[in-house]
């Protein structure tokens, strides 16, 4: 991995953990989102959630999420969100 690509993982991956803790994580919940944090197992994403989620990634980040990539694999935590907009990116 570049110098570049780690600081561009960094930034989206920040900017990622910004927006669901931001957004995503309603008052008076007490969690403090990471680039670990189970997304699902957690509660933090249901099916709204999701699709601002998606929304974020299409309009702010730029990559439109195709719905072959729509699993519940790909939304585990941070951390699967960055590798498959990479792997999108890439593409």
């Amino acid at each position: 991995m570049t110098e570049l690509t780690h600081t561009r993982t960094a930034g989206l991956s920040r900017r990622l953990v910004d927006f669901i803790q931001d957004n995503l994580v309603q008052d008076g919940d007490d969690i403090k989102v990471d680039e670990t944090t189970p997304l699902l197992v957690s509660g933090l994403l249901d099916s709204l959630r999701t699709a601002r989620l998606l929304n974020f990634l299409r309009k702010d980040v730029g990559v439109p999420v195709p719905a072959a990539k729509l699993d519940p694999e790909n939304f585990r935590d941070v951390v699967t969100i960055v590798a498959m907009v990479e792997e999108l990116e890439s593409v």
